[in-house]
C-alpha cells in the first residue's frame, strides 16, 4: 500500500489518529451543512462517528496545518471514497485532485476493480469527479434523488 508519508509537496497525507476526529467531523459538517439544509436532511453525529470507526481515515496537511480529510472503505472489488473534504480557503489548489489520484493508486495497488463515491447533485465537486473519469452509476444508494452515485474503473 502507498505510504502517506511519501506524498509530494505541498501536501502531506497522514493516517488519522483519534484526536483528528473532532477536526474531521467539524470540517465535514461545515462543508456539508448547506447541502443538508437544501435537501432537508439532518446531520447525525452518531452516524458520522460510526462511519469514522469503520473507515480508513486520513488527514491532508499543508505547511503543517490540517486542511482536509479523506475517508474510504474497501467493499468487495471497490474502493468506496466516503469523504473528500477540503477546508475553505484551500480549495481549487489541487488538493482534491491529489486525494482522488491517491485513491486511484491505492485501489490499483490493492488489486481492486473500481472506485466509487457519492456526491450531492448540486455539489460543484461533481465536475472534478467527471474530469477525473467518474461516471454516474444510477440511483444506487441515492436518497431522495439528492445524491448521485459515481464510479470509475481502476
Amino acid at each position: 500500500m502507498f505510504d502517506p508519508s511519501d506524498a509530494p509537496l505541498p501536501f502531506h497525507l497522514r493516517e488519522a489518529v483519534p484526536d483528528d476526529f473532532v477536526f474531521a467531523e467539524a470540517l465535514t459538517r461545515s462543508n456539508m451543512n448547506g447541502y443538508y439544509e437544501r435537501h432537508h436532511l439532518v446531520w447525525r453525529a452518531d452516524l458520522f462517528y460510526a462511519s469514522w470507526c469503520e473507515s480508513e481515515n486520513f488527514v491532508l496537511e499543508s505547511d503543517g496545518e490540517p486542511i482536509g480529510v479523506l475517508r474510504m472503505t474497501e467493499e468487495g472489488d471497490s474502493l468506496h471514497i466516503r469523504d473528500v473534504q477540503i477546508a475553505a480557503g484551500h480549495r481549487r489548489q489541487g488538493a482534491g485532485t491529489f486525494l482522488l489520484r491517491t485513491c486511484h493508486r491505492w485501489a490499483r495497488e490493492r488489486g481492486l476493480q473500481e472506485l466509487q463515491l457519492r456526491v450531492f447533485v448540486d455539489n460543484p465537486a461533481a465536475r472534478l469527479y467527471l474530469r477525473m473519469g467518474y461516471r454516474s452509476a444510477g440511483p444506487r444508494l441515492a436518497q431522495f434523488g439528492a445524491i448521485r452515485h459515481m464510479t470509475r474503473r481502476v
